[in-house]
């Protein structure tokens, strides 16, 4: 069944808008809620572990403690990838989902009451934040394969673009909230109502009736390698390529936040006030830039945005490096944003539309995984570059090499990717919904992909959805 890329299928325009789809508005405000709770208890806790180490309190100074937090926070993520990612292919969804929210929200409440009646609560606050992400490593792949599920391939990659900016716009709300509550009644306060966000997000795990990996559409299925997660990104050359892009990409993200700060206080002389606005400036750029991405309707042109948004990240990167003024920050930091999120959401629309269905689980926590991985050594190399180069020389570096990058993957994407080949076939998607029809092994899949024939391995691998 052959199938044009410059044309919507033609049921698109009868499908109703997602506004209308009961389980995406159930899923987009479960997981705005359990973002924005999420947020509030990382806020929390990194500005206790701050004021600990200011107090003399603590046996380590405060950096190591906000360290020492922050490798517990990512450390289950990485880990955990393979066998999260399996979970999330293996497991009815809605038990998954639920079970995660169940587990968040009781990793919350025993920060909370560590907090409240230990006197030695350190090592209960880092054992909960250590479960909380175990948690959050099996729901982040369940939820983002369920939702092709819910809203049907075609609408995937709009869903895609507006539950990433619904998700960004938790981001900047979650701290904020978590200030304001701990202002009111400290951070028992914020902890108790982040665990009820935890709980609101399980019920309304429970209230989607779209289900994914039930014992029904598993019946007689072969249960999947630990690594063919890694073994569907890398067969691939399009996804493994943008992969490998958007890894870059993030280290550089990261570096760069801590250079940021160097850049907007000690050159540029920005107040307190105006460094914390940055943060919601470049969220607020990358919420539009996710909502902006979503109209894109084909393959193609997704796949240009892409490129051109990778490009477009170094350029803004390189302009925060050269800024006057702080006015002008703003202006490139919010472009970065924006440019970022339109970075992500087209790379997720492409990942998940070409993985197939039932290995989307475990290629998803597989990237996850690998992108904390990088943001920890990516920690490390802003600190390297801040402490050998002028903050502006690391910035207009880090941007040199995005830059270089950006060309190196459009170079090689675009020749093999950015045209329509003739003839060529997208495998057909299951339906939004279904349950119950039967697919070959994830296991099965990757095991025999090397022994196609290369005319019709040409032939399938440069359809873009």
């Amino acid at each position: 069944m052959k199938q044009p890329l410059h044309k919507q299928p033609e049921h698109a325009a009868a499908t109703p808008p997602l506004r209308r789809n009961r389980d995406f508005l159930l899923a987009g405000s479960a997981r705005f809620v359990a973002t924005a709770g999420l947020g509030a208890v990382v806020v929390t806790v990194m500005l206790h572990l701050h004021d600990l180490g200011a107090s003399g309190v603590a046996p380590v100074a405060g950096p190591w403690l906000v360290a020492a937090y922050l490798l517990c926070s990512a450390l289950p993520l990485v880990l955990l990838a393979p066998w999260a990612g399996r979970l999330a292919d293996t497991r009815d969804s809605r038990t998954l989902a639920t079970a995660s929210s169940v587990v968040s929200a009781a990793a919350v409440a025993g920060m909370g009451l560590g907090m409240a009646y230990l006197d030695h609560y350190l090592p209960v606050l880092f054992a909960m934040t250590i479960l909380l992400d175990a948690a959050q490593a099996v729901a982040g792949p369940t939820w983002q394969a369920l939702l092709p599920r819910i809203v049907g391939e075609d609408r995937t990659p709009r869903a895609m673009g507006t539950m990433q900016a619904t998700v960004m716009i938790a981001g900047m709300a979650g701290p904020a909230a978590g200030g304001l509550l701990s202002g009111w009644g400290g951070s028992t306060l914020v902890f108790a109502v982040a665990s009820g966000c935890y709980l609101a997000m399980g019920a309304g795990a429970l209230l989607i009736r779209t289900r994914r990996g039930t014992a029904a559409e598993l019946a007689g299925t072969a249960k999947p390698a630990l690594l063919d997660g890694l073994r569907l990104i890398r067969r691939d050359s399009l996804v493994w390529a943008i992969v490998l892009g958007a890894l870059f990409f993030v280290t550089v993200a990261e570096a760069v936040s801590v250079l940021e700060v160097f850049l907007a206080r000690g050159e540029l002389g920005a107040t307190e006030t105006e460094y914390g606005l940055l943060a919601a400036a470049f969220a607020l750029g990358m919420a539009s830039g996710a909502a902006l991405s979503s109209r894109i309707r084909n393959g193609i042109p997704r796949l240009r945005a892409l490129l051109a948004a990778m490009a477009l990240t170094a350029v803004f990167l390189g302009t925060m490096g050269l800024v006057p003024d702080v006015g002008m920050l703003f202006a490139a930091t919010t472009a970065m944003g924006v440019a970022c999120g339109a970075m992500n959401a087209c790379f997720g629309t492409i990942v998940i539309l070409r993985v197939p269905e039932g290995g989307r689980g475990q290629a998803l926590a597989i990237i996850g995984g690998l992108a904390r991985a990088v943001t920890i050594a990516a920690l490390a190399l802003g600190g390297v570059l801040g402490a050998l180069l002028p903050v502006r020389a690391g910035l207009l570096m880090v941007a040199s090499a995005g830059l270089l990058v950006a060309l190196g993957v459009a170079a090689y994407v675009w020749p093999r990717y950015g045209r329509p080949a003739a003839g060529a076939v997208r495998p057909q998607a299951p339906a939004a919904g279904g349950s119950g029809g039967q697919q070959e092994p994830v296991a099965h899949q990757v095991r025999h992909v090397g022994e196609q024939p290369a005319p019709e391995r040409a032939a399938v691998e440069p359809v873009l959805p």
